[in-house]
C-alpha cells in the first residue's frame, strides 16, 4: 500500500508547485506594461530613461523616443499635439489631442493609418489592420477584450498599464501604445 501512495504524492506536491507558480506568472509586473495578444504573454517594464523588453529596447528622454523593437529602428519626436518621425524606413506623424477624458490620435504610423481612443473606460486602438476594442477592468489601468483580427476561440487580449506609463506625457502614451502593440 505505502508504494502506491508515495507516487500519489509526488504527483500532488507537483502539481500544487505548478498551479502555485501559475498563480505567480499571472499577476502584472507593476513597474511595466503588461501584455498578452493572442495567447502570447510580455512585459514592457518602464522606467524614467527607458522601456524594455524582448526586442524591445526605447531610451526615453525629454520630447523624444529612440531605439529598436522589432518593427525597426524608432527615431520618434514628441511635442505639443503631434508624434513625428520615424519608424524603420517608414514615416510617423500622428495628431494627438484630447476628447474629454479621452485621448485621441490619428495619422499615420510606420507607413500605416492608425487611430487611438483611450479613456478610463476603454481603449480602442486600431494599428496594422487590427482593432481592439477593451474595456477598462480596473479604470485608466487595466483593458480587457477583443480584437477583430482573432478568430473567436483566442482569449480577450489584456493590457495593463503602470504608473509611470500613466505619468507619461499624452504624445509618450500614445507612440509607446502603438509600439507595443
Amino acid at each position: 500500500m505505502k508504494r502506491f501512495l508515495m507516487p500519489l504524492r509526488r504527483g500532488v506536491l507537483v502539481m500544487g508547485m505548478l498551479l502555485g507558480a501559475g498563480v505567480a506568472v499571472s499577476a502584472p509586473r507593476q513597474d511595466a506594461i503588461n501584455l498578452r495578444i493572442a495567447r502570447e504573454q510580455y512585459n514592457l517594464v518602464m522606467t524614467a530613461g527607458e522601456v524594455t523588453g524582448q526586442d524591445f529596447q526605447i531610451t526615453r528622454s525629454p520630447g523624444e523616443l529612440r531605439g529598436r523593437t522589432y518593427l525597426g529602428v524608432v527615431a520618434l519626436g514628441l511635442k505639443p499635439g503631434a508624434v513625428t518621425g520615424t519608424l524603420g524606413n517608414a514615416q510617423v506623424n500622428l495628431k494627438v489631442s484630447k476628447e474629454g477624458d479621452a485621448l485621441v490620435a490619428k495619422g499615420g504610423f510606420g507607413g500605416r493609418p492608425v487611430d487611438l481612443k483611450l479613456s478610463p473606460s476603454e481603449m480602442k486602438i486600431y494599428v496594422r489592420d487590427c482593432t481592439y476594442r477593451l474595456k477598462a477592468q480596473d479604470e485608466g489601468r487595466k483593458y480587457m477584450g477583443k480584437r477583430s483580427c482573432d478568430v473567436a476561440s483566442t482569449p480577450p487580449s489584456e493590457i495593463w498599464l503602470p504608473d509611470e506609463f500613466l505619468a507619461a506625457s499624452d504624445e509618450e502614451k500614445v507612440a509607446l501604445l502603438l509600439l507595443a502593440l
